[in-house]
């Protein structure tokens, strides 16, 4: 397992990809600075709403772990290498697992180094508020991960589909039908986040999804994904 990890380290940290991933983690640190700088900035609720809504929730963070985590399995699978894992009498986990962890591996520095900094910028460097922030996109990232591994497996268009579920679903769905939240990793993020956080993030209570529900079905989901691909693994018919 440990060998397929390297491996897999190697296989995603390819310089153009790295490139984008450091672009797109810089964006919530500049917005971060210019609310540091100007004089009249958003109030609170804006700057949630902005931040963490939707600059990490509907781009930064799944943007990242779906350039990263579809790549983990997908360009195996379409360079015909997943055979050769797949010839071994070790378990589908055994192969799954590692490439999650690889995934995660190189999605979650460039992302917490982001959130932290942003938060530290936009929030004055509250350490309460600065960890909510960071458990909840990490727990986050974790999902997202799971659920876009899986999506690589199953498709050949995985980059495509995947995009059309954060910008449909995660950013218009959800984002105006408060009714289909339920449905969100966004809206479990923020879950987590108020909810170590309540003093700060007081807003909307009566919008936002309890804390001990959050981890529990973010928990949830990282765990049924992952069934699923191992399962889909062993079943499919791999080229």
């Amino acid at each position: 397992m440990s060998t397929l990890y390297l491996i897999s380290l190697r296989q995603l940290t390819g310089r153009p990809r790295m490139v984008i991933i450091g672009l797109i983690s810089a964006v919530p640190i500049l917005m971060g600075l210019a609310v540091r700088l100007v004089d009249d900035g958003p109030n609170a609720t804006e700057l949630d709403n902005t931040l963490l809504g939707l600059l990490f929730g509907v781009a930064v963070l799944p943007i990242i772990a779906l350039t990263v985590s579809t790549a983990a399995l997908g360009n195996d699978l379409e360079d015909r290498t997943l055979s050769n894992l797949t010839l071994t009498p070790s378990p589908r986990w055994q192969i799954i697992l590692p490439k999650l962890a690889a995934a995660v591996t190189v999605g979650a520095p460039p992302i917490l180094i982001s959130a932290v900094a942003a938060t530290f910028l936009a929030y004055d460097g509250e350490a309460q508020t600065i960890v909510a922030v960071a458990v909840g996109i990490a727990l986050a990232l974790l999902a997202y991960s799971a659920v876009f591994l899986w999506l690589g497996l199953s498709t050949g268009r995985a980059l495509g589909y995947g995009l059309m579920y954060v910008f449909l679903w995660e950013f218009l769905f959800t984002g105006f039908v408060s009714g289909v939240r339920f449905l969100s990793i966004r809206a479990y993020m923020i879950g987590i986040i108020r909810g170590i956080d309540d003093n700060r993030f007081t807003e909307d209570a009566n919008q936002v999804i309890s804390f001990p529900v959050s981890i529990i079905v973010t928990a949830a989901v990282i765990v049924i994904f992952t069934l699923l691909t191992v399962r889909r693994l062993r079943t499919m018919d791999v080229p």
